[in-house]
């Protein structure tokens, strides 16, 4: 057993927790907060697959060419490789929690 320390980053568009990651786990957890507006970078990840989990507000996420509305509660899953992005579309941020299958991804940001 390991406790972990959170990793805090601040991004323009929100924030990411990072709660668990490394490759002895296998995976990695994070909580992701967008912010009122905003839109986080087009990226995709080649090493692993992505789940996405809205635990609160409303968002609009991008895989590939196509955009789905998600609300609390509701949950998408990304394969490896497909360019996403995530869009908050209500007054308040939105939470999402962020599981990957690999405890150390790659991240290629993609030209929108």
């Amino acid at each position: 057993m390991e406790k972990i320390s959170p990793q805090h980053q601040d991004h323009s568009w929100g924030a990411m927790v990072w709660l668990a990651e490394g490759e002895t786990l296998g995976a990695s957890l994070a909580r992701m907060t967008v912010r009122a507006g905003a839109t986080s970078p087009a990226h995709r990840h080649r090493n692993c697959n992505e789940a996405i989990h809205v635990l609160s507000g409303e968002i609009a996420q991008r895989c590939d060419d196509e955009w789905v509305i998600l609300k609390s509660g509701e949950t998408i899953t990304v394969p490896a490789g497909v360019i996403h992005q995530t869009r908050n579309r209500g007054a308040g941020d939105a939470t999402l929690m962020i599981c990957y299958s690999s405890g150390s991804r790659d991240y290629q940001e993609i030209e929108a």
